[in-house]
């Protein structure tokens, strides 16, 4: 074990060469204007006096700081500065700070930085290696900021400007002449149209007496005159705001009402769609005069729905279940999915998508955890905030949702989810606050349930005093479909529409009760404006304004890659005994088992579950339930068939499992038996308890006892009791696989794909290991009446695997677990922390003979006396050749080391003495290092 303490605050002194006049405010060189300011350094000092720097910057007001060249070497002997000094001063100053890396695999540091002091209103990130685009906000104005390293793909860069762009004013770092017509360039930057003028600075930095300066260049670009006429609101130099101010100012009190409640976009009691309406969950007409267009929000789960074909031709992918994308621990794969949800939803003419389900997972019986992305807040916020991002990259506002501790769906209109102040920002919370921060969505739901008594849709704490206050979220908070009860006030508490409250609430709460209170002083007009602003602000920022939806059709190729892919990397290989997966060329009689698998893969119920596909609608039809919260339905993607185009040399027959005996002889005379087992499970209703259903444990049984090469596959909503779990030796998990789970899973069982999917959630032997064994009201028609609350404090923030671990508890499989056909070794793990920034490298080796990916698991083990033993803090997935070797490098999410502090409202890091842990599961840690952090408060 290494003892790595933080190191002492950074000494050396940086000075700027720099005339006054470059930092004045704009004259008449600039005509006059305001104007954007980029400071651009041609190479990163290695040491900062971040006091002075801090200080210096500020007077300086730039707003964009990016530096090229940049060069950090991997950290391989533990005690090399890995966190950049630069990202530290951008924390201390409450900047945005950005690394573009020229080779995101490697834990060097080859790139560009920016860091900019103004807010970002949308990004690039994952999907764009070697490029970077900010959005920035400077109270008025809005520019799309590009960097572009040398090892960016120019065609590429150009198709990122032209998607993300909408119209504002452009400045392109590492121009070349392979970008975009349009841009007028000054050596490596570019400017768009939406500047009138440009002047150029030279910088020098001096680090000190014995050290070179370091060149650069003050940018400051003049905005153009406004546009001016009628609809000043349709200049796109303008930022989201301002745009919104000058619309609303336009509007009469009869148009401003009618943006604070949608209508039921299904019609009333099967009446008509209204007028308008594309024929979906929710739908605000338009105002003609002033340009504004109608909001067409649809339900987005899994993919975009279309309740019982109601809009003939359209169809979409349905996308995997929400935890085989947690499974995938891939921020890639979620923001492909979210980004062909986005898609394929801008092509159905929505703009609005109701999808950002981050809620986590407390209960393995709760019916919607398959919406969800698992248990722990950091994996949970960052994969979710990444489908978020996903979505709004195509233009379609998405919400986050629901908001907040709707972590059970029992008495959900009703019941009171008991939690103290820490424990809810430690846990559910701060899973919300990581997917606002990644995804920065345009609209947050608030949930059904109480919160310590006090309804989501009318939590003053919750919207107000934490959302919008703390959190700064600029968008606005709509209500879940019969989520409202009062107008005043939850419209003082921070709601700014109601959803569908004809059809689903007592009242239209939001019309003309809302009315009388405004007019009558109750609510202020000033909140009346701010809830419109609010509205009109998300569908600027988003593009709905400038870039409207067309009705064309969607890329089913695409969407069946992206949903493939999913199924591919989020698949968890339970268990594999003797090595009977992959099914080798010597297994030449298969017979497949149970689960519908001739036909297709269950899904989940609902109104997110997607009915109409490419390839048609439920395979398997009249399954019970057949009504709401059914029908039961499976995706028409056949693992029988998929396994039999994989294995045309094998002979694979199906049965159907209903006889256990007629299973038994059919398993008996295979090489191998493969059963498909499966649960259903749906919103408005939680699961009764965690044993598999109609008798399939039996089923499993019997085939095992008559063939030892047997192999479970489980499509469930999350972890079961497997009571027949020794005499299997091989269970594959895939959750509910959408409409490529057939070929996914056909893909993962022959070995043609590796599995590298790791659970997102603990796995209980049984339902005695819960915080709450006993829950009233579970299942269709219970016993017993529902409970008016549901204890949290009970766990508080240990949610999962901290539980566990603060019960000494061990798991049917741990949180993080899943096995692959390679073998991966770790070595040389180092860490160093400065300020709030910690960063982990280590090195990673494929030991097997196949290629694979692993999941680097950064866990932190706290201080004795922690009321939380241990946090996931970081996790990166690497795929690696047979052989290959690579140093990784993880960087900890800041929130991940600290405890909230309720009577300062602030996140702080305790000083103590921790152990830092590389891992494969929450259980397993592989190497360990020791060392001391000190107080500081996370900004």
């Amino acid at each position: 074990m290494k003892t790595i303490t933080k190191p002492l605050a950074l000494t050396a002194a940086i000075t700027l060469s720099l005339a006054a006049s470059a930092w004045a405010a704009p004259t008449a060189a600039t005509g006059g204007t305001d104007a954007f300011t980029v400071l651009s350094l041609e190479q990163a000092p290695n040491w900062l006096n971040a006091q002075d720097v801090a200080a210096q910057l500020q007077a300086m007001n730039v707003d964009a700081l990016t530096i090229g060249n940049v060069h950090r070497e991997a950290d391989t002997s533990g005690t090399s500065h890995v966190p950049d000094p630069l990202e530290a001063l951008a924390d201390q100053l409450g900047y945005t700070y950005r690394f573009v890396s020229a080779d995101p695999a490697s834990a060097e540091r080859r790139g560009s930085i920016v860091i900019s002091r103004l807010p970002v209103e949308a990004e690039s990130g994952i999907e764009a290696p070697g490029m970077n685009y900010l959005r920035l906000n400077d109270g008025r104005h809005v520019v799309a900021l590009y960097t572009q390293t040398g090892a960016a793909d120019g065609a590429r860069f150009k198709q990122l400007i032209e998607a993300s762009r909408v119209g504002a004013p452009a400045v392109l770092l590492g121009a070349n002449d392979a970008t975009v017509a349009g841009f007028d360039a000054q050596g490596d930057v570019a400017r768009s149209n939406g500047f009138q003028s440009a002047t150029s600075t030279p910088v020098k930095l001096r680090i000190d007496a014995d050290s070179p300066a370091i060149a650069g260049k003050l940018l400051t670009l003049g905005y153009a005159a406004p546009v001016a006429g009628d609809t000043p609101w349709m200049d796109t130099s303008l930022n989201a705001d301002a745009r919104a101010r000058l619309i609303v100012a336009k509007m009469t009190d009869d148009e401003k009402f009618q943006m604070l409640h949608s209508y039921f976009g299904l019609g009333k009691d099967g009446g008509p769609l209204p007028e308008g309406a594309v024929g979906s969950a929710g739908f605000v007409p338009g105002v003609a005069r002033l340009g504004i267009p109608s909001q067409q929000s649809a339900d987005a789960g899994v993919g975009v729905t279309n309740p019982g074909g109601i809009r003939k031709g359209d169809h979409a992918t349905a996308m995997p279940s929400g935890p085989s994308t947690a499974s995938s621990w891939n921020p890639e794969v979620a923001f492909a999915g979210g980004a062909t949800m986005g898609r394929e939803a801008w092509q159905q003419r929505f703009n609005i998508l109701l999808a950002g389900s981050v809620n986590l997972q407390r209960d393995p019986r709760n019916g919607r955890n398959f919406e969800y992305a698992g248990e722990d807040p950091l994996l949970a916020g960052r994969l979710v905030g990444e489908s978020i991002r996903g979505v709004q990259s195509q233009h379609v506002v998405s919400t986050m949702k629901h908001f907040a501790l709707n972590d059970m769906e029992t008495s959900r209109n009703f019941h009171s989810a008991e939690i103290g102040e820490q424990a809810m920002r430690e846990s559910d919370l701060l899973a919300f606050e990581i997917a606002l921060d990644i995804g920065k969505p345009g609209s947050v739901m608030c949930s059904y349930n109480r919160i310590n008594g006090i309804y989501g849709c009318e939590h003053d704490y919750l919207m107000n005093q934490v959302l919008k206050q703390e959190w700064k979220f600029p968008g606005f908070v709509m209500s879940d479909w019969g989520g409202v009860h009062s107008g005043s006030k939850a419209a003082l508490a921070g709601l700014d529409q109601q959803s569908a409250g004809e059809v689903f609430d007592k009242a239209v709460y939001f019309d003309a009760p809302l009315r009388l209170a405004v007019n009558g002083g109750v609510v202020p007009r000033a909140r009346l404006d701010d809830m419109v602003s609010r509205i009109l602000r998300a569908m600027f920022a988003n593009g709905n304004f400038d870039l409207p939806p067309q009705h064309q059709p969607i890329d089913d190729a695409a969407g069946f890659a992206a949903a493939q892919r999913t199924v591919e990397e989020g698949s968890v290989l339970l268990r594999n005994a003797n090595n009977v997966l992959p099914l080798g060329p010597e297994v030449k009689r298969i017979v497949i088992i149970g689960g519908h698998a001739d036909k297709g893969v269950i899904g989940g119920g609902g109104s997110s579950m997607v009915g109409w596909t490419a390839k048609g609608t439920n395979a398997v039809p009249g399954v019970l339930p057949t009504t709401w919260p059914g029908p039961v339905i499976f995706h028409p993607s056949s693992p029988l068939e998929a396994l039999r185009a994989e294995r045309p040399d094998a002979s694979i027959e199906y049965v159907d499992g209903r006889n256990v005996a007629a299973a038994a002889r059919a398993a008996a005379a295979a090489d191998v038996a493969i059963v498909f087992a499966t649960q259903w499970s749906a919103e408005s209703v939680d699961l009764p308890h965690m044993k598999l259903p109609d008798n399939q444990d039996a089923l499993i049984a019997g085939v095992a006892k008559a063939n030892p090469k047997t192999v479970v596959v489980l499509e469930t909503n999350g972890p079961v009791e497997l009571p027949w779990l020794q005499q299997v030796p091989a269970v594959l998990q895939a959750w509910y696989p959408g409409i490529r789970g057939g070929e996914g899973i056909a893909a993962l069982l022959t070995g043609k794909v590796n599995p590298s999917g790791r659970l997102p959630v603990t796995w209980p032997v049984d339902a005695s290991q819960l915080p709450r064994p006993e829950v009233n009201g579970l299942g269709f028609n219970p016993k017993h009446k529902p409970d008016d609350t549901i204890d949290y404090d009970i766990e508080g923030a240990n949610v999962g695997y901290k539980w566990f671990a603060a019960k000494g508890l061990t798991p049917q499989f741990a949180f993080g677990h899943g096995l692959s056909y390679t073998s991966f070794t770790y070595e040389n793990l180092s860490a160093t922390a400065m300020g709030q920034r910690l960063v982990a490298t280590v090195d990673i080796r494929n030991t097997g003979k196949v290629a694979g990916a692993d999941v680097a698991q950064l866990y932190l083990k706290m201080p004795e006396g922690s009321a939380t033993p241990i946090r996931l803090i970081g996790f990166q997935k690497v795929t690696l050749q047979p052989g290959e070797s690579r140093r990784i490098r993880i960087e900890a999410e800041p929130k991940t080391l600290a405890s909230f502090d309720t009577a300062d409202k602030q996140w702080k890091i305790a000083e103590g003495r921790y152990e830092l842990q590389l891992s494969r599961s929450a259980n397993e840690p592989v190497e360990t290092i020791a060392f001391v952090l000190g107080d500081e408060v996370v900004r």
